[in-house]
C-alpha cells in the first residue's frame, strides 16, 4: 500500500472509514458536546449510527473511492478514525490517544498497514490524535489543546524536517460543547484548492499562520453556532467536491461561489457523539494538487 496524502482535497484513492456497530454497552463520554447529548437523553442508537456511517461509506464507493475499514474490536467506539492514525505525505502516524478507552482503536487499523514502509508511532510522551492534523501542500497545521501536546508538535516537526513545515496553533478548550474546540478539525479545514473554513473565535490567538497561507478573501468564516454544528468538518472527494451534513445550507452556497459542488448526507446523528465527516476517515492516498 502506497501511502501519499499532501493536501486535504486532492483527489481520493483511498481512505480507512470508521465503523459504528457493535460499540457494546459502556458509555464513554469524551468530550463536553457529547456529555451534554447524553445528560439530556438524546444519545444516537447504534441503529442510525450505523445507517449514517454505511450511507457515507456508499456514497465514497459511487465515486470511485477505496473504503476500508477497522478490524471489528466488540464493545468499542471505532467511528472516528481520524484520530488513531495519519497520513502526512509518504508517512504513516499511528496515534497516542489522549483518552485510555480509545487507545484499542489504534490496533484495529495496523493490520491495515503492514505493507506501508514508513509507519511511526511516536514515544509515550507524546500525545496527538488525527483531528489536530491539518496536510496543506509545504505545511501541516497541528492543534494544539486536550488532545494533542507541545512534545506532539515538536515529535512532527522532527520526523518531517525538511519535508514540511509543521506550524503549532493553540485551541481554546473549554467544559462547554458551544465552545470546545476538540480538536483542529472543528474550527478549520481546507477546502477547494485554495480556500478554507474557520472559525476564529476558536483559537487561543488569531491564527496568522492560516491567514497568511490563504490570503483573507479565501477562508469562509463560520458563528459560533455553526462550529457547534461542525461546518468545518467536511470531507473532500477532490478539490471541486465535498461531502457535507446534509442541513449545512449556508455552506452549500458558500462553497459553490467558490466552484465546489457538494454531497449532503444524513450525518447529525453521529455529530452529537462530537465528530463529523472528517473525523470519520482517515485517508490514505490522495493525488497531489
Amino acid at each position: 500500500m502506497k501511502i501519499n496524502v499532501h493536501s486535504e482535497t486532492g483527489r481520493l484513492n483511498s481512505v480507512i472509514l470508521g465503523i459504528a456497530h457493535d460499540r457494546g454497552v459502556v458509555n464513554h463520554v469524551n468530550n463536553p458536546k457529547h456529555a451534554e447529548i447524553a445528560q439530556r437523553g438524546e444519545e444516537p442508537t447504534e441503529e442510525v449510527l450505523i445507517q449514517q456511517v454505511e450511507a457515507f461509506a456508499h456514497l465514497l464507493e459511487a465515486h470511485d473511492v477505496e473504503v476500508l475499514r477497522p478490524e471489528n474490536i466488540a464493545g468499542q467506539d471505532q467511528i472516528f478514525c481520524r484520530d488513531i492514525g495519519f497520513s502526512i505525505g509518504d508517512h504513516f502516524f499511528l496515534a497516542n490517544m489522549r483518552k485510555a478507552n480509545r487507545q484499542p482503536e489504534v490496533n484495529a487499523i495496523k493490520l491495515l498497514l503492514q505493507s506501508v514502509a514508513k509507519v511511526h508511532q511516536a514515544p509515550s510522551e507524546v500525545v496527538m490524535e488525527g483531528g489536530d492534523i491539518i496536510v496543506w501542500k509545504d505545511y501541516v497545521f497541528v492543534g494544539l489543546g486536550e488532545r494533542t501536546n507541545e512534545a506532539g508538535l515538536k515529535y512532527l516537526q522532527n520526523a518531517l524536517k525538511g519535508e514540511k513545515e509543521v506550524i503549532g496553533l493553540p485551541v481554546n478548550v473549554t467544559n462547554e460543547g458551544i465552545s470546545n474546540i476538540l480538536h483542529l478539525d472543528c474550527a478549520f479545514q481546507p477546502v477547494g484548492d485554495q480556500h478554507g473554513l474557520i472559525y476564529k473565535e476558536g483559537f487561543q490567538s488569531f491564527p496568522d499562520a492560516i491567514y497568511d497561507v490563504f490570503g483573507p478573501k479565501n477562508l469562509i468564516e463560520v458563528t459560533q453556532e455553526e462550529m457547534y454544528h461542525m461546518f468545518p468538518n467536511v470531507f473532500s472527494i477532490h478539490p471541486e467536491l465535498a461531502v457535507v451534513e446534509q442541513s449545512f445550507d449556508r455552506l452549500v452556497v458558500e462553497l459553490k461561489k467558490c466552484n465546489i459542488q457538494t454531497l449532503k448526507t444524513p450525518y447529525a446523528e453521529v455529530a452529537k457523539l462530537g465528530g463529523l465527516l472528517r473525523c470519520s476517515t482517515c485517508p490514505l492516498s490522495r493525488e497531489d494538487l
